[in-house]
């Protein structure tokens, strides 16, 4: 049976993520602050502005009512910039189930105090369960159904496979892990090596060094990770190397 998804956020990202739960026959309600999001959606069925040409299906529903949007929700999925993932932990704080599962899609460190947005969501929703989604994705590609490979991860195993459950498709594959502090770091450091990538390509270097620049880069995130208390092997893995070559490489990334 399908269940009461709730995603924050109608930018790309959740857009495409909102398709993937609609096609594996949940409810999809998708919430945005902007009025001007939310008569696009509704009006027109796509994302004009971050994902044009993609038609969002009749069953999405997009509002900028919070409450609304997680009323009886049986999971929340934040698809934000990492930087508002406080802002937005704490305004759903007070309109869910304590013991809620909040997955997170959001890359990266909280500026102010470098931590990961799982341990953002923690300090403002202390009892949820926090699920890190991550790996090689481009949200252009997702929403057109093309075969992607992801990580649920958490502390709370069953929590991380309920987020597989709910996720998994024949185009979408999730494979679990509890190394949280891993899969954070490996979607959140890469983005440093895939901007050397780009000064790279800039310079008119070729193939070579952008692959010592990811292969050494490789190896830094996987220190720094240890140092942090992250696995080696998650390094290894699709949200080590596999969100590394994604983001060097493709010309989707910014």
């Amino acid at each position: 049976m399908g269940k009461n998804i709730s995603v924050i956020g109608a930018g790309s990202m959740g857009t495409a993520v909102s398709i993937l739960l609609d096609k594996n026959g949940h409810n999809v309600r998708m919430w945005t602050p902007f009025k001007e999001e939310v008569d696009m959606i509704n009006t027109f069925r796509e994302q004009k502005d971050k994902l044009p040409g993609v038609k969002i299906p009749e069953s999405i529903f997009c509002t900028d009512d919070i409450e609304e949007v997680l009323n009886n929700t049986d999971l929340v999925v934040l698809v934000v910039p990492s930087q508002t993932v406080r802002q937005n932990a704490k305004l759903i704080s007070k309109y869910i189930k304590k013991d809620v599962i909040v997955a997170c899609f959001s890359k990266g460190l909280e500026v102010e105090t470098c931590l990961r947005p799982s341990q953002v969501i923690k300090q403002e929703i202390p009892e949820a369960s926090v699920v890190a989604l991550s790996g090689p994705c481009h949200a252009e590609e997702l929403s057109k159904g093309m075969p992607t490979a992801y990580v649920s991860a958490s502390e709370n195993i069953e929590a991380a496979e309920f987020v597989q459950d709910i996720f998994m498709s024949p185009d979408f594959r999730v494979y679990t892990n509890p190394d949280i502090i891993g899969v954070e770091l490996g979607g959140a450091v890469k983005n440093v090596i895939a901007l050397c990538a780009g000064i790279a390509d800039g310079l008119g270097f070729g193939d070579n060094t952008k692959a010592a620049l990811m292969t050494r880069g490789l190896r830094e995130i996987a220190r720094l990770g240890q140092a942090m208390g992250a696995q080696l092997q998650t390094f290894a893995g699709l949200s080590g190397i596999g969100d590394l070559i994604v983001t060097c490489t493709s010309m989707h990334s910014r």
